[in-house]
């Protein structure tokens, strides 16, 4: 009894700690990881935050390097790890100062969301020291939640643009950040009416890296307060960024719209720290960033500006810029996916959109309710309808005109709910090109000066062609429409330009190319890996915006037609020895050490896209990565999923997880996933507890 009693109050002592010190109470034998037969972690435990530090424990079993990277990225001591590569993106972290933000909006934050936080924090940091021969280095722990959220409204603000901005604010000196580009997305959301089987379906397909800090982390998250999704997410994420519950699912695709402003600054020699407001010289605030980089013994220091626009930075010939985005103003992205995930209707996710706090990404949505529905998602701010503002270019930095305060409510947004077409897709093409002609939207009734995209590209009109085909759509159709590797019959061209001049010249003229010119000719526009005009195409992609770089025209002339070929002749005899080589000989899926043929390529449904790899081939480093597929069945069940990753849900070499999807992926299948705890339990290839 004694023991008993003195058991009870340690517990009760440790309660007290924790809720004083602001933590949630974290009981890991409450906490179960159960792996299926592919790895992926189930994760259940009777709180939200109890989850959260299930999945924290998941992950970093099979990702902790990177999720590490993403924890030293929010402290600005990614380059004690990396190195000079790593001080860029410390730089970067400072000049935006998004911890700044951070602190500013904590105490705005919904306490439930803050909670989950700190569980899974608190799961990184009990794995860290279980593993301490895993730990990168000193810095990484302990975490602190501002410094957490400050990583997190980094990797959303690059998303929306800051990777391209400053490169150019730079002059071209500071290379594009590693790791944080998004490559597009496919998503069909599929109405019961236009359903072969009568059930709502949506395909949730990222187009993201394959490898790295936003390459997708399958999951499933069930707490005993009504969380419970299956889906994707990124290391170091919390939760699901999207997927499906046992109601509704969404998927996200990136969005072209005006997430970013620059300014140019108005300065002179007579006003050293200053630049000129309406008349008015105002100081430019300065701060000096610490960088610690990794084989250097001592700090290094580096000036960081910041005007009324924004974060601000220096030329090389001494002009100033000023970036102003949504995403460094509000800190809430997370809070709003949390919310997101717990929704059980679509009246809650409707709810959880109007937060407004994501400043970016489409949103396909499917319900087993009969509802689907599609919005143009941002945080968009109400610009100065001035016509002497350039809102796509450079801006006046001398004005407060162009001093942009308030954002639009959802409500000005394009969106559709349930049109009578029965269905909804984005591919990341115009948002007024998403379901049939006579139900789109008008582009005509929204704001110009958001930069909503207004044509279809390459995945979209081939989607579109597929749709309109069929009268109802089942499920073998969706998976077929999904996995197409067909260009158009015209393509389109992704450089701002024409290059028909490819296809148009006559093999007869130019004895050299002729068979490379007559392969591509009678091409059948399929990037299969069999293919030689598809690899003839692919190598003209990646080439000739090399040559076009400097073109001021919009059509690729022969000379620069015949440049290209001659490119392609001389790359293919010099590691080849022939011209007839295949697409699969010359793209490759690489993981670990071993590598395959790769079919697909840039802008068809099951994208690819690819980087030197060696002297003769190209590796896949992005494209189609985390696919699946949700029916709602007509009896109200839990959702039918199937879904596949790019390799597996391991990233450590010598798991068996490291790569065993990756035969299912090439062939473009999928496995069965399940919602319901019991199958998984029953089923699970290990059972366990964090600890």
């Amino acid at each position: 009894m004694r023991l008993l009693l003195l058991s009870l109050f340690t517990c009760i002592l440790q309660l007290a700690t924790a809720q004083n010190a602001g933590n949630p109470i974290i009981r890991t034998d409450k906490i179960t990881i159960a792996r299926d037969a592919y790895g992926v972690p189930h994760i259940f435990a009777p709180t939200d935050p109890e989850v959260a530090y299930g999945l924290a424990w998941a992950h970093a079993e099979d990702d902790f390097t990177t999720i590490q990277t993403l924890m030293l990225t929010g402290k600005g001591k990614l380059a004690t790890y990396l190195g000079t590569k790593g001080a860029t993106i410390d730089y970067v972290v400072g000049l935006l100062n998004t911890k700044a933000t951070v602190m500013a909006q904590m105490n705005q934050m919904d306490p439930s969301f803050i909670q989950l936080v700190k569980g899974y924090l608190l799961g990184l940091e009990a794995y860290a020291k279980a593993h301490p021969n895993d730990v990168l280095n000193k810095h990484v722990f302990p975490i602190s939640i501002e410094e957490y959220l400050s990583a997190t409204v980094f990797s959303v603000a690059v998303f929306c643009g800051v990777d391209k901005a400053l490169p150019k604010i730079f002059n071209g000196t500071i290379p594009t950040l590693p790791g944080f580009t998004g490559e597009g997305s496919n998503s069909i959301a599929v109405h019961a009416s236009k359903s072969a089987t009568g059930e709502n379906m949506l395909l949730i397909n990222a187009h993201q890296p394959i490898e790295g800090a936003t390459a997708f982390y399958e999951a499933q998250l069930q707490s005993e307060e009504g969380w419970n999704i299956l889906g994707g997410l990124f290391p170091g994420g919390p939760l699901i960024f999207h997927g499906a519950t046992p109601n509704l699912a969404w998927a996200h695709t990136v969005n072209l719209q005006d997430k970013i402003d620059v300014y140019q600054l108005q300065t002179d020699k007579a006003h050293p720290g200053k630049y000129k407001v309406d008349g008015e010289w105002l100081t430019l605030e300065k701060r000096k960033i610490k960088l610690s980089i990794k084989g250097i013994p001592f700090p290094l220091y580096k000036m960081a500006y910041t005007s009324i626009y924004g974060p601000t930075a220096a030329t090389p010939k001494g002009e100033y810029f000023s970036m102003r985005l949504p995403a460094l103003l509000d800190a809430g992205a997370l809070q709003q996916w949390y919310a997101m995930n717990k929704a059980q209707n679509f009246t809650q996710f409707k709810a959880a959109l109007t937060q407004n706090h994501l400043p970016m990404f489409n949103i396909v949505y499917a319900d087993k309710r009969d509802t689907i529905f599609y919005i143009s998602n941002g945080k968009m701010p109400y610009r100065n309808a001035d016509t002497n503002y350039h809102w796509n270019s450079t801006l006046p930095g001398n004005t407060l005109a162009t001093l942009w305060t308030k954002f639009k409510p959802l409500s000005a947004l394009p969106q559709y709910l349930n049109p009578k077409s029965g269905y909804l897709f984005n591919t990341n093409h115009s948002p007024f090109m998403a379901t049939a002609e006579n139900e789109n939207l008008n582009p005509a009734n929204f704001d110009a000066y958001d930069g909503y995209e207004l044509t279809h590209n390459n995945r979209s009109r081939r989607a579109k062609d597929l749709i309109d085909q069929l009268d109802k759509i089942s499920y073998a159709d969706l998976k077929r429409i999904k996995f197409d590797r067909q260009l158009p019959a015209k393509i389109l061209f992704p450089y701002g330009f024409t290059a028909d001049t490819l296809f148009l010249l006559d093999e007869n003229n130019y004895p050299k190319y002729a068979s490379l010119i007559t392969s591509l000719k009678s091409w059948n526009h399929k990037a299969v890996a069999e293919s030689n005009g598809a690899l003839i195409y692919n190598l003209a992609y990646y080439q000739v915006p090399k040559i076009m770089k400097d073109h001021k025209n919009e059509k690729l002339t022969t000379a620069e037609a015949l440049e290209t070929f001659e490119y392609i002749y001389d790359f293919l005899m010099k590691n080849y020895k022939r011209l007839d080589v295949t697409l699969g000989e010359v793209q490759r899926l690489v993981r670990g050490e071993e590598n395959w043929p790769q079919s697909g390529m840039p802008d068809v449904l099951a994208a690819v896209q690819t980087e030197p790899f060696g002297s003769a081939q190209r590796k896949m480093n992005s494209g189609d990565a985390y696919i699946e597929f949700v029916r709602f069945p007509k009896d109200g069940g839990l959702p039918l999923i199937e879904s596949v990753n790019t390799f597996g849900a391991s990233s450590v070499k010598g798991s068996k997880h490291f790569a065993d999807q990756r035969a299912l992926y090439q062939a473009q299948s999928l496995k069965k996933m399940t919602m319901d705890k019991e199958e998984v339990l029953k089923n699970a290839e290990s059972i366990y507890h964090p600890q």
